[in-house]
């Protein structure tokens, strides 16, 4: 017998993007949160789970997303 279940997650995703490495310049900064929408304009991978019947995003007033880049092209991106 087959059952229908659902689930809330936090979804956290890691990934290295050797096109955003930078350069500190001696001001020490190995780490940058990106800014609102952000994530609009860079790669992310395309999660996704099969068999899924439905899904939708945690709607709220602001997006519940971060994603930070460190100096190595490192990519943090957090999802509810």
């Amino acid at each position: 017998m087959l059952k229908d279940f659902s689930v809330s997650m936090y979804l956290r995703q890691a990934w290295r993007d050797p096109r955003l490495t930078f350069e500190s310049f001696g001001t020490g900064i190995e780490k940058i949160r990106l800014g609102e929408n952000s994530w609009n304009k860079l790669w992310i991978p395309d999660t996704f789970f099969r068999n899924e019947k439905a899904a939708e995003f945690h709607e709220v007033t602001v997006n519940n997303r971060l994603m930070t880049v460190t100096a190595h092209g490192d990519m943090w991106y957090v999802v509810k």
